[in-house]
């Protein structure tokens, strides 16, 4: 699981997304703002453009109304270009120019001054003003101000041209918005200026700066509220999302919420939470299958696992032994003839009878499972700890099952082999405790098939090993764990490939490969040779299928049969329907017998079994010929086809002339019957030159060909051996 985390308290997510709004708003207001100011500048400075325009206007036309001869020469706007009079002699401290003036500067609500402009000096001289003292008293008293404007000054250049000039002008230390209209003679020589101005320029300034102020502070007030009121708002508004969230993350807990709320709701809310309950409904029903089994209704493996590494967690956090119990696996006895002769459905009823019955006699405490096909585990009540307690516990176990049990098919009696271990006096963890049951349940079976057995330390180690291996066996079949590969056969007379042999490998998922020769033999002694049989008939006609559908011409694959196997009364039937659900040639299979005591004593039952299979259309051949006990009467009255004779004729025949005879005299005993001859074993160049030379018609061995996977041995199909000496062909008798 992954660390758990302190569960928020709602506000986190509700103050983050107001943050992130917040930054949003106010990059955006402060762009607004940005633009909006500049928009009151804009508008400011056209205005006081606009006021001193028309300042310049109301003060050229009360200037003509009161000098008669005046004229006002105005641009295409109609603002004030230059004023002509007839001669510059009128501009002359005044009176009456100072009223002039006095009364457009009311108009105006600014300033308005009269200059003379003196050629002398190039520069303007005052001669008349509004401007006043602290006193009131007009500023230079109706007298000329000389020098007032002269080169420097921002106007001088341009009305010295005779131009208009618009613009901050300096009085006093200050500057003052004006507009300068230039006053010409009827010849056009600069005589004087008109100036008239509508303020202070840092008056102007200052409104901007205050409304720019003002603007930051209504921003700022504005986004606090908007912060206050987004938290408190979006809290709210996601409190609902929040119990959401608190769900969603139960929902990825152990044990899951117990409901999701605000289902009733008719909003997006609503439609999310509806869909978490059906997420969380699914979740439960998905745990229930993962840990119950379809069939029986009660816990699979995988509950019991849980349940038992939950047990010995209980076990190790306490001191004292009162959570000790009893572990019991429970198998059926002969619930593959159940299967095998009545029908599945009646095998799946039959299982559903004796789970339920199971479970009807559980005691508090007890758990039951079903590990799987007919295995069951059952762990008994904490602190029933003792011999004679599991005893108890087998025996109601076993009058559970024992009891009649109504199927579609009937009723049915079946019996149990239970093996049990005591934890933690004999299991100190799971592994353990299912390793030591498997071991009392596969000794049981071995000896004494329907009766329970506690796990004993007695059980000697190669005792353990076929047990568990038994075990682990079992499981790989029921799993799919087997594979096959193929060891290709070759033709004596040019060494191409003629057929392959179905080998099967089963690779441990903790013990990695473990050998047939230790397997086989649990396989047989335990009884399940039967279904690794089956299992190997099944992949290898599966495969012959498959190279078939890709176009390959795939050769004849012999199977190794077990003469256990033999006994089995639905041999035949089962090889003849698996050869026709998978659309095989009949005699693409060749079965190799392996020779025996038990088949030369069985010879007339066994010869009736194989003359079913010839005329079935399989080929027979008797595998390790030679190392059995058969005789030269039965092997000629066996309905066989072919012989391969084992390794211990071949090897050293090399060096030892007299074992080369051997060898030679079995092949050519073995083909004058008319049978066909197959040296297995071969893993020099000199044997394989021996067989060859000696009449043998199929070739087998590490020297040719290893076993290999299915994909590798086709692309052989076919081919000759790597190692084929042709020269060895031309002695062939």
């Amino acid at each position: 699981m992954g660390q758990e985390v302190d569960r928020p308290t709602g506000w986190r997510f509700p103050a983050r997304t107001t943050i992130y709004f917040l930054v949003v708003a106010t990059i955006s207001m402060g762009a607004l703002a940005f633009v909006g100011l500049g928009e009151i500048r804009d508008i400011n400075q056209d205005n006081t453009e606009i006021r001193v325009d028309r300042a310049a206007r109301s003060a050229t036309a009360l200037y003509l109304a009161f000098h008669d001869g005046f004229e006002v020469e105005t641009n295409r706007e109609g603002s004030p270009h230059t004023v002509t009079i007839n001669s510059g002699s009128h501009l002359i401290p005044d009176p009456h120019l100072d009223e002039l003036l006095d009364t457009i500067a009311g108009v105006n609500q600014g300033a308005a001054n009269v200059f003379r402009f003196n050629h002398e000096t190039n520069t303007f001289d005052r001669i008349s003003t509004t401007f006043r003292t602290p006193e009131g008293e007009r500023v230079g008293g109706t007298t000329v101000e000389p020098v007032l404007i002269a080169e420097g000054h921002p106007a001088f250049e341009t009305v010295t041209k005779g131009q208009p000039y618009v613009g901050e002008v300096p009085v006093a230390g200050r500057s003052r918005y004006a507009y300068l209209t230039p006053i010409v003679e009827s010849d056009g020589r600069l005589v004087g200026l008109l100036a008239v101005d509508v303020g202070w320029v840092d008056d102007l300034n200052r409104i901007n700066s205050l409304a720019a102020k003002r603007a930051l502070v209504s921003v700022t007030v504005l986004l606090t509220l908007m912060a206050v009121l987004g938290v408190v708002v979006m809290f709210l508004a996601f409190r609902p999302m929040h119990r959401l969230i608190r769900s969603v993350h139960d929902l990825g807990s152990e044990q899951g919420p117990a409901s999701v709320r605000l289902t009733s709701r008719r909003d997006e809310i609503g439609y999310l939470a509806v869909g978490l309950s059906k997420v969380a409904d699914l979740q439960r029903d998905l745990e229930y299958r993962a840990y119950n089994d379809g069939l029986t209704d009660i816990p699979n493996r995988a509950g019991f696992v849980r349940e038992l590494d939950r047990r010995f967690e209980d076990l190790r956090a306490q001191a004292d032994p009162q959570p000790a119990f009893a572990l019991l696996i429970i198998d059926l006895d002969g619930f593959k003839e159940v299967n095998d002769g009545l029908g599945h459905q009646a095998g799946d009823e039959l299982l559903a009878s004796l789970s339920a019955s199971l479970h009807s006699d559980l005691e508090p405490g007890e758990f039951l499972a079903r590990l799987g096909g007919d295995e069951f585990a059952l762990l008994t009540a904490p602190g029933h700890t003792d011999s004679q307690s599991a005893t108890d516990v087998a025996d109601r176990v076993t009058r559970a099952i024992s009891a009649q049990h109504e199927t579609s098919a009937g009723e049915m009696n079946v019996t149990a082999s239970i093996g049990a271990t005591l934890v933690p006096d004999q299991s100190a963890t799971p592994e353990l405790a299912l390793n030591h049951a498997d071991l009392a349940l596969y000794s049981v079976k071995a000896t004494s098939p329907g009766r329970f057995q506690l796990y004993q330390t007695a059980f000697t180690s190669p005792s353990q090993r076929r047990v568990h291996i038994a075990t682990e066996l079992r499981r790989a079949l029921d799993n799919g764990g087997l594979r096959l590969e193929y060891q290709p056969l070759f033709g004596a007379d040019d060494g191409v490939l003629r057929g392959v042999e179905a080998l099967a490998r089963w690779t441990h998922k903790t013990e990695g490969p473990i050998p047939p020769m230790e397997f086989v033999p649990v396989a047989e002694s335990t009884g399940l040779i039967h279904d690794l049989g089956f299992c190997v008939l099944e992949l290898a006609c599966d495969q012959i299928s498959a190279w078939s559908k890709e176009g390959l011409q795939p050769p004849v694959v012999s199977i190794n049969v077990s003469p256990i196997q033999l006994r089995h009364p639905d041999f035949v039937s089962v090889l003849e329907d698996c050869l026709r659900r998978h659309r095989i040639p009949h005699n693409s299979v060749c079965l190799e017998l392996t020779e025996n005591a038990r088949m030369a004593h069985e010879d007339g039952r066994h010869i009736d079994l194989l003359n079913q299979l010839v005329a079935l259309g399989v080929t027979l051949s008797i595998d390790d010929f030679g190392t059995g006990y058969s005789s030269l009467s039965y092997l000629h009255n066996l309905p066989v086809h072919e012989v391969k004779i084992d390794r211990m004729f071949i090897a050293g025949a090399t060096h030892d002339a007299r074992q080369a005879k051997l060898y030679t005299g079995v092949v050519t005993l073995a083909a004058s019957l008319g049978l066909d001859v197959v040296t297995e074993g071969i893993e020099t160049s000199e044997e394989l030159g021996l067989a060859v030379t000696s009449g043998s018609g199929l070739l087998q061995g590490f020297y040719l060909g290893r076993p290999v996977a299915p994909d590798a041995v086709a692309a052989c199909f076919g081919m000759p051996a790597p190692n084929w000496l042709a020269e060895y062909a031309k002695q062939r008798p």
